[in-house]
């Protein structure tokens, strides 16, 4: 598969060396070109994006909330009116929408909300923030940590090695982990330590854990990275212990494959990146999501040594196995599929504690839950989930 270094003679173009920007262009911002996960976000993109006769560019803002916001700006200024990202500084989303307000753009934001700003906080008839999207990862790291204290047979001492504190994902992550734990007493948590998301820092972690602690029967890695960064310490030291990650990375499925990572949570790059851009895409054309449809979650798989070779082979290749036409509302308003599961979030829990005091939910969002909007959403989106990833 191309790398993302790959798209970025294009990207000069689109960053105003040669000229603006029509209003099919389409921009993808994330934290990162040089991490494995947005290679895969941005092949799923690319073919989005072509298979809807959008220009697609990819910018990374490096985590600098600073920088997130002049690529915005610049983009912005250029014509773009499609936008969608993946928003690792959870408080640049309210000025990226009132940037997008102000032109007319199309925002979906991956992964980080703001809590206290609800999509329609922005306005009850506006969609520049057209929808939030995000993995339960609550429930994903339930679900492998509960495998991994199952394989240790469920006593021992497990390491948890974090992202970055604070971040969502690393909060969510985290309450799924300690809801696992809760459940088996015979489990010590002998260390939580961060690993910051990347290889480099969680192996050193590792290393000086291996040191610290005389047994350690196995570790849960916050993402795929601090997983492989773990192994690399456990394996460097002589030693095979269970290992669990999140992202479903394609090196880490052939670890899986391989036996030297037990299990990681694939939340499928390409279908997200792909079903973001086509959401903002039916949302620029005209698609008005109902109130409950504006914070959504989006399907994982758990991905073990029994299910990794029919995972695998459903990614292989250049082409992708996703019909991205067939995702749009506005191209398929009555046989859409999303081509995964996606489900509203109970966003009163989903902030939980922190919510701003004193924060009252929109209206309209209110009144839908009351009247059972998210088990009617969920029953809808399942019932026009037909051409399957494999579980």
């Amino acid at each position: 598969m191309r790398r993302l270094s790959t798209y970025l003679f294009a990207t000069a173009a689109f960053l105003g060396v040669a000229g603006g920007a029509s209003a099919e262009d389409v921009l993808s911002e994330v934290s990162t070109l040089e991490n494995e996960y947005f290679n895969n976000w941005s092949q799923g993109a690319e073919q989005a994006a072509k298979s809807l006769g959008l220009n697609y560019r990819i910018l990374s803002g490096k985590g600098d909330a600073a920088k997130q916001i002049e690529i915005y700006e610049a983009q912005f200024g250029a014509g773009v009116r499609i936008t969608f990202g993946e928003n690792l500084v959870a408080a640049n989303i309210k000025p990226i929408v009132e940037m997008a307000k102000k032109v007319g753009a199309v925002h979906v934001a991956v992964w980080e909300s703001l809590p206290g700003f609800h999509p329609l906080d922005a306005g009850a008839d506006n969609y520049a923030f057209a929808t939030f999207f995000s993995p339960d990862d609550v429930e994903n790291s339930y679900r492998i940590a509960k495998l991994l204290f199952d394989k240790i047979g469920g006593k021992g001492n497990v390491a948890h090695i974090t992202g970055f504190p604070g971040v969502d994902a690393d909060i969510s992550r985290t309450a799924g982990f300690d809801k696992a734990l809760a459940e088996y007493p015979n489990i010590k948590l002998v260390a939580r330590q961060p690993g910051k998301w990347n290889q480099v820092d969680s192996r050193k972690v590792m290393e000086d854990l291996l040191v610290a602690h005389s047994k350690i029967d196995a570790v849960f890695g916050q993402n795929d990275s601090i997983a492989l960064g773990a192994m690399q310490a456990v394996e460097d030291a002589g030693m095979r212990i269970p290992i669990v990650g999140l992202d479903g990375n394609r090196e880490t499925l052939k670890l899986v494959k391989e036996g030297r990572i037990l299990a990681t949570m694939g939340f499928t790059p390409q279908w997200q990146a792909g079903f973001a851009l086509v959401r903002a895409y039916d949302v620029a054309k005209g698609f008005k999501p109902s109130p409950c449809e504006r914070m959504m979650y989006t399907g994982a798989t758990l991905i073990t040594a029994q299910n990794v070779d029919k995972y695998q082979a459903f990614l292989a290749g250049e082409k992708l196995p996703f019909d991205w036409k067939k995702m749009s509302r506005v191209l398929h308003p009555s046989d859409w599929d999303a081509q995964n599961y996606v489900w509203p979030i109970d966003v009163k829990t989903y902030w939980g504690a922190r919510t701003p005091a004193g924060y009252k939910f929109p209206k309209a969002y209110q009144d839908a839950v009351d009247s059972g909007c998210v088990d009617q959403l969920r029953a809808e989106y399942n019932g026009h989930y037909k051409q399957r990833i494999p579980e």
